[in-house]
């Protein structure tokens, strides 16, 4: 769910809920009791790292994220105690079919509410650049798999497992100020007023990118 607010029903809103959050703890509820009683067990939730960083137009589908990281973090301090993990999985942007269809959906989404200079910089900015961050930042579901094969099998399972590298930094600058302040301003300064040092960002990951897919190609061929 991308967009506006004000574009945005009460009711779509609750839909997207009931899927990323309740239905999490409706999942949860069946499966922990028995974990607890055997005192062993591991929950592996995918979470986004939309859960830790909001992301401008993006206010609901973070929110919702926000809850699940909220839900399993108060939740791991009991499991522990039983000898159960929870590990959230935190992907950035996917490259499936949901894109895709995101795209298609806003659209056609009714903007009748929004007024034009927010429209402007969900239209002009907002789209463009969030497809060329799907384009440069976004990794196949086979990477995310193998990202979370890797929890699934751990010893000693971690918390919390983003597994987009090139996402670290970002995430990083919101436990830099507790504020809040410095995330909130960096993003702020890079949408708004050094948009072409944003889009030179993007080539020059997206140069790297390559370089390093075509890299594992060459490790990986016999």
């Amino acid at each position: 769910m991308i967009g506006p607010v004000e574009s945005q029903s009460v009711a779509a809103m609750k839909g997207l809920f009931d899927t990323n959050f309740f239905g999490l703890v409706r999942l949860v509820r069946e499966i922990f009791p028995d974990m607890k009683r055997r005192r062993r067990g591991h929950i592996v939730v995918m979470s986004s790292v939309l859960g830790l960083q909001g992301l401008i137009f993006n206010d609901i589908y973070s929110a919702s994220k926000f809850a699940v990281e909220g839900f399993c973090e108060s939740l791991a301090l009991q499991a522990l105690k039983f000898g159960v993990n929870i590990s959230l999985i935190e992907p950035g942007p996917v490259v499936t079919e949901f894109e895709r269809k995101l795209y298609e959906e806003a659209a056609s989404m009714d903007l009748s509410a929004v007024d034009q200079e927010t429209l402007d910089i969900f239209q002009g900015f907002y789209m463009a650049y969030s497809k060329d961050v799907f384009t440069v930042l976004g990794q196949s579901p086979d990477e995310v798999a193998e990202h979370t094969a890797k929890v699934i099998m751990a010893e000693k399972p971690p918390f919390r497992y983003q597994t987009n590298s090139l996402y670290t930094p970002m995430t990083t600058l919101k436990h830099a100020d507790p504020t809040g302040n410095l995330p909130l301003n960096a993003f702020h300064q890079m949408i708004f007023q050094h948009d072409r040092l944003f889009k030179a960002s993007l080539s020059l990951l997206k140069m790297l990118q390559w370089r390093k897919r075509r890299d594992v190609s060459y490790n990986k061929s016999p």
